[in-house]
């Protein structure tokens, strides 16, 4: 079983990334920064995948998820393709 077939849970997952991807364009914004360079945009990548991986191992769901066969790194190749999306959408 993959991640992809789990839809509540693959939709979750984007809808925390894309919450905590525009936090953290939110609080760029508020330091100065409305453009990020390149290297600030692709560092905000990792960031959003450890918080929504910290967020789903708060929760308990990456052991969850463990029982079904789901391992836990599904959670980022779900997470990462949200982030560089909005990333690349939003100048």
């Amino acid at each position: 079983m993959t991640l992809l077939r789990l839809r509540r849970f693959r939709n979750a997952y984007g809808l925390r990334a894309a919450a905590v991807w525009a936090g953290l364009r939110v609080a760029l914004a508020f330091g100065g920064v409305v453009n990020p360079a390149l290297g600030v945009e692709v560092a905000m990548l990792p960031i959003v995948a450890v918080a929504v991986l910290l967020d789903a191992r708060r929760r308990s769901e990456d052991l969850f998820l463990g029982n079904l066969g789901v391992p836990a790194r599904s959670i980022v190749f779900v997470v990462i393709p949200v982030a560089a999306l909005l990333e690349a959408l939003v100048p």
